[in-house]
């Protein structure tokens, strides 16, 4: 193939998948779920992303190739906005570019990007498990879209939580080599002299932010003091990774929230973002734990509707000593001081 052939002379290239994987990186099974996964991102937002894995780009560098796409495939082309996005691969030299339409740079700033390409990219691959990856990274996608259409801007505090980075200049679009691992052995040992590191709170806040330090550190100690017994129970019996810990302080690192305590027991919501369900507390022996086993019992997350989470707690300690905080939205219940934007749908207008 000429350095000037289109690569859809090469490789079918259908104008209207999210998902194109000529590398076979990502199981065949896998694919038709992702495609809808970003067919729904583009009804909820209008935004339009393509993620495109290819063997090689050949004669062209893996830039021209990636502004070759985004044409070749109209990515962004249906709100006439450039409101697209492209993850392209090169398989042969392990390269990613990701190349954002112009109406999206604010969206999508040069520090997310590279954010995106240097470090949760990086662990996608080292991972094993490209599926996985894959999905984290577009449930990081989708978190930076939702914050973005409703107001809020990227807080780039959250990624030097979790390293120093280097600010780029220069415009849209970051490329970084990458280099495909083999499974890393993710379930991390646990530490035990780290555990005076994540002490349990002397009050439920305190509590809170030693768990957004212990996100940013990997291995994690799944020992650590301030989780109750079942929730280290709990964590223990998971699959963990440093991709799906940033996941989750990329969510809530930042954030504004308020504590309601009652008696033993305390509630944390956001009041910034209404897209992170609560957190629940107990206080033991005059020390505040976090109950992620609560968490799982008392809250759901959603997809393509409005809100992206609701409180289902029924008949449950927190949900006696906390029912006059509840609220029901248009069918979902929530915390009524809390974030309660709706995200407005575009495929609804």
């Amino acid at each position: 193939m000429s350095a000037s052939e289109p690569i859809s002379a090469q490789v079918r290239l259908p104008v209207n998948s999210h998902l194109i994987d000529h590398a076979g990186i990502i199981p065949s099974g896998d694919i038709p779920r992702f495609d809808q996964y970003m067919g729904w991102i583009l009804r909820e937002s209008g935004i339009d992303v393509r993620i495109v894995f290819l063997p090689s780009v050949s004669n062209k560098s893996i830039e021209t190739q990636a502004v070759d796409l985004m044409s070749q495939l109209q990515i962004g082309k249906q709100t006439g906005q450039q409101r697209g996005i492209l993850l392209l691969y090169d398989m042969k030299e392990q390269r990613l570019k990701v190349e954002v339409g112009y109406g999206l740079e604010e969206v999508f700033p040069d520090v997310f990007v590279n954010y995106l390409v240097q470090d949760h990219v990086k662990t996608f691959f080292a991972s094993g498990d490209a599926s996985l990856g894959l999905r984290l990274m577009l449930r990081l996608l989708q978190h930076r879209i939702r914050e973005a259409v409703i107001g809020n801007d990227f807080d780039p505090r959250t990624i030097s939580k979790v390293r120093e980075l280097e600010y780029l200049s220069g415009g849209a679009g970051v490329n970084s080599v990458l280099a495909l691992g083999t499974k890393d052995g993710s379930k991390p040992t646990a530490q035990p002299e780290r555990n005076l590191a994540f002490p349990a709170g002397k009050s439920p806040a305190s509590a809170y932010h030693t768990y957004l330090d212990w996100l940013a550190h990997w291995p994690m100690n799944l020992n650590a003091e301030f989780f109750t017994t079942e929730s280290r129970q709990y964590l223990a019996s998971l699959p963990s990774s440093p991709a799906y810990a940033e996941f989750i302080l990329f969510g809530e690192y930042g954030k504004q929230f308020k504590v309601v305590e009652r008696g033993d027991l305390a509630l944390l919501y956001f009041t910034n973002t209404p897209f992170v369900s609560p957190h629940f507390f107990i206080k033991t022996n005059g020390e505040w734990h976090m109950d992620l086993m609560a968490e799982v019992r008392n809250t759901h997350e959603h997809s393509g509707g409005e809100y992206t989470w609701a409180y289902y707690g029924d008949q449950d300690k927190y949900t006696y000593a906390f029912s006059d905080l509840l609220v029901t939205l248009k069918g979902y219940r929530r915390i009524q001081d809390g974030d309660n934007r709706p995200l407005v749908i575009r495929g609804d207008r």
